[in-house]
């Protein structure tokens, strides 16, 4: 492989939000060096810990305010052990932190009865995105919730 290659790699990665400027630039210089960054291909078993914690995201059907907790929790104990969590942890949190804010606005906005149907698409979309998001995390791929507001 080129160094052109893995450097546009890198940047495509980044891009996707794979990596963080900081790690963009440690893998950068090492290419540069001649020592390419070979990509761990994700194992079966961070795959499934990657699908429970968008998941795990249900929790609070069980246990209010657990749906909150658990993932957050799950990425925090995790991220270090498996590195391919610290993605899906900051795919869920955006999610998690968005929702939240989205649900301040239609609660604002039930003044009007617009709030209603906000709460609707809402409740919906809580319900189908840690599905995709899970079913995609089993396949290795991070998938980002269309409307989630990068925070992390």
């Amino acid at each position: 492989m080129s160094v052109a290659y893995e450097i546009q790699r890198l940047t495509e990665l980044r891009n996707r939000g794979e990596l963080s400027e900081a790690e963009f630039q440690a893998a950068k210089a090492r290419v540069l060096a001649g020592e390419p960054h070979q990509f761990q291909i994700p194992s079966a078993s961070a795959n499934q810990m990657a699908m429970l914690l968008h998941l795990s995201q249900y929790a609070g059907f069980v246990i209010p305010l657990l749906g909150f907790i658990a993932p957050i929790l799950l990425w925090q104990l995790k991220k270090d052990e498996i590195p391919e969590i610290d993605i899906h942890g900051r795919i869920v949190a955006n999610w998690i932190l968005s929702s939240f804010i989205y649900s301040m606005i239609c609660g604002v906005l039930m003044i009007v009865f617009v709030g209603i149907f906000g709460f609707i698409i809402l409740g919906l979309l809580s319900l189908i995105y840690p599905i995709i998001g899970g079913i995609k995390a089993n396949d290795g791929v991070p998938w980002d919730y269309p409307g989630s507001i990068r925070f992390f």
